[in-house]
């Protein structure tokens, strides 16, 4: 897939997203303090390929920066339909669900690379902190490649990807944290001890997708480590 696919399907999961608030399938009250990013995200996409239309720099680049900027927004839509949509009986959320359950994998691997990278970018790597955001999205990126979607048992799937876009969200919040304490030359500690318990979280995460998600594998599939 590339990565102007990625572009699209991120749009269009938020596009999709927002037609059910419209209609009615989703309170509003349940999706209200996430419709400002929807319109701040559909400004940086319109901006972004106004650009792409009149040249400038680096495509790949600004798409890449592009990602950081509103992935995020996807990833709060997925907490939004697993903490208050996951017993909907509407035929909408149900389609809707499974169009993340097909889109989601490859949107929060894209954005787990681009914000590793920008983090070798923008912070010394020799800093606990940074280390520890470092080992966390190598796990779920190995998740995320090496684990095939049938491996899951039945109705595992979506609560599985909700906990890693949590987890990326979390990652996430972390690295940006840690981002701005580094441009300020400000004490990074406090951030080293949440990492901390970031990790255990990734590890109990690594120990029921063995117990928990994944079906056991008979002698012909390969089984995650």
């Amino acid at each position: 897939m590339t990565e102007y696919e990625i572009l699209q399907n991120v749009c269009g999961n938020i596009r999709h997203f927002h037609e059910l608030i419209v209609n009615g399938c989703v309170g509003h009250e349940i999706a209200e303090y996430v419709l400002p990013q929807f319109q701040l995200m559909a400004e940086r996409v319109g901006r972004f390929l106004w650009k792409n239309q009149i040249g400038g720099h680096s495509r790949l680049y600004k798409l890449a920066h592009l990602f950081l900027e509103i992935i995020p927004t996807q990833l709060e839509v997925m907490h939004i339909c697993h903490t208050n949509l996951k017993a909907s009986t509407s035929a909408e959320v149900g389609r809707f669900i499974k169009q993340l359950l097909e889109t989601s994998p490859d949107i929060l691997r894209e954005y787990l690379i681009h914000l590793q990278e920008h983090m070798i970018n923008v912070i010394t790597a020799s800093t606990p902190a940074a280390r520890n955001i470092h080992i966390m999205i190598e796990f779920l990126l190995i998740i995320l490649t090496d684990v095939p979607k049938d491996f899951f048992h039945n109705g595992k799937l979506f609560k599985f990807l909700a906990r890693i876009g949590a987890l990326t969200r979390d990652v996430s919040a972390m690295a940006r944290n840690l981002e701005e304490k580094s441009k300020n030359a400000e004490s990074t500690n406090e951030t080293n001890s949440a990492t901390l318990g970031l990790l255990e979280n990734i590890e109990v995460l690594r120990r029921e997708l063995k117990n928990v998600y994944l079906k056991t594998p008979d002698s012909s599939q390969l089984c995650f480590p």
